[in-house]
């Protein structure tokens, strides 16, 4: 009869497991709503960095995946959660452990038992032990169940850690890059201007000579070319700026790569249309959603751990080994020791530790709940943000894109005009510097619609996949 009730205490122990079993939260209203901004329909691009058409940034990103600092952190990170979720199932099987000892031993003549009065006692002795210990704790209350839960739960939200490591990492090296041409850009434009001033500037001081021009004409053309000059210096520190970031970023010594990405390069050409997909879709894409639901699922989880507390633990408990005086004897049949027997604890009382525990696995249960809830709706309002600012400069791009040519118009009809003689030479030099001036916007805003269109990409959740 003991043996039957040993053996059904593994099926009593899968019967109950304490503590609030966890439900995924259902989608909120607000992700089941239609976009507001007017996005194009249709499925999210994932490797939206070749999109851009730029080979170069597409071989930055594929280096950045295998060999960045921040992502082999995030990976290490995702092995350690892997690692505790393996060693937390584990504690579910019965542990055995081998034990061995030799000791000198000498037991008091004036303590509990009367040593030097019992004839053949020996109060100074060798004690030779080998054997195994085993322990069962029986997982009644669903204690090491739970356990288990809270890791799986973690060691996801790990992984999704890293994939959102992962997605950051791609937007800051697009975003990099785009900074790196448009310096680039900006630092030609900032060029040509400034020798269009310098040379408006000669002109004026000719002028001023045959007194067809003022002092203050001068001074003001002067001061132009000098401001023009004084550009030049920021926007290259701003390309090496950005060419030393996308060094950091993809894992690489300045030198391994700077030199390359310093030398001049067109800007990447934007898509004028991004599929935005389903509003809803945007929970299952973003890795931080669906890690901060995973880190709920895990506080929950730590409810019943806490919970399981009140009530007794069972275990089982078995240890056979030899033991002897004499290394001689240790490995005779009458030197076998067996001890074998279930036991239990239980805190019956702990001055309000445990119920206070609980309520704190509950409180942090309920904030994780409110993370999740700010991680949906920061989603939602990142992504509908980046979907303005995209179609904004889209916009933009375009005004200044005709801005640019209505400029290259009146600068052809200058080159007439003073081939003509109607103009003279300084006429056509300010021709040329508001086409210079109206080229810098264009190129800054094909830049600031690549940049946006980075973090649209990246407010969608796409590319970590």
């Amino acid at each position: 009869m003991p043996r039957l009730s040993l053996l059904a205490l593994p099926l009593l122990a899968a019967g109950c497991t304490v503590g609030p079993d966890y439900q995924r939260p259902a989608p909120t209203a607000a992700s089941q709503s239609p976009w507001l901004e007017p996005g194009a329909p249709g499925a999210v691009d994932l490797a939206w960095w070749d999109s851009f058409g730029d080979p170069e940034l597409s071989a930055l990103v594929h280096r950045a995946l295998t060999s960045a600092p921040d992502l082999k952190e995030a990976e290490a990170r995702l092995a350690e959660a892997r690692a505790n979720r393996d060693a937390v199932a584990g504690g579910r099987l019965p542990g055995v452990e081998a034990k061995g000892s030799a000791t000198e031993n000498r037991l008091s003549e004036n303590g509990q038992l009367p040593i030097g009065n019992i004839p053949g006692v020996d109060r100074e002795f060798r004690l030779f032990d080998l054997g195994f210990d085993a322990s069962w704790e029986l997982d009644f209350w669903g204690r090491r169940t739970r356990q288990i839960e809270a890791a799986n739960a973690r060691a996801e939200a790990a992984l999704f850690g890293q994939r959102d490591v992962m997605l950051t990492l791609i937007g800051e090296v697009a975003r990099s890059y785009f900074d790196l041409r448009a310096a680039q850009a900006d630092a030609a434009s900032a060029q040509a201007l400034a020798t269009a001033d310098a040379e408006l500037a000669r002109l004026t001081r000719l002028r001023v000579t045959v007194g067809e021009s003022s002092q203050l004409e001068l001074e003001r053309a002067e001061a132009a070319a000098r401001t023009s000059a004084a550009a030049m210096p920021d926007v290259e520190a701003r390309a090496a700026a950005a060419a030393y970031r996308i060094a950091t970023l993809v894992g690489a010594a300045p030198e391994e790569v700077a030199p390359r990405l310093r030398q001049p390069a067109p800007l990447p050409a934007s898509p004028d249309r991004i599929l935005v997909g389903i509003r809803s879709d945007l929970l299952e894409r973003r890795p931080d959603i669906r890690r901060a639901e995973r880190e709920l699922a895990a506080a929950t989880a730590d409810i019943g751990v806490a919970t399981a507390d009140l009530f007794p633990r069972f275990s089982l408990f078995g240890s056979i080994g030899q033991q002897a005086r004499t290394p001689g004897d240790l490995f005779a049949g009458e030197s076998t020791r067996l001890q074998i027997g279930p036991s239990f604890s239980w805190p019956i009382f702990s001055g309000g530790t445990i119920r206070a525990q609980i309520r704190a696995a509950d409180a942090r249960a309920q904030g994780a709940a409110a993370r999740y809830e700010k991680a949906v709706l920061g989603a939602l309002g990142d992504s509908e943000a980046a979907i303005n600012r995209f179609l904004n400069a889209g916009a933009a791009e375009a005004e200044a894109g005709a801005a640019l040519e209505r400029e290259r118009a009146a600068y052809a009809l200058a080159e007439k005009r003073q081939a003509r003689g109607e103009d003279d030479r300084l006429t056509l030099l300010r021709a040329r510097e508001s086409l210079l001036a109206s080229e810098r916007r264009a190129d800054q805003a094909r830049a600031a619609k690549g940049q946006a269109a980075v973090a649209l990409y990246k407010a969608l959740g796409g590319g970590w996949r």
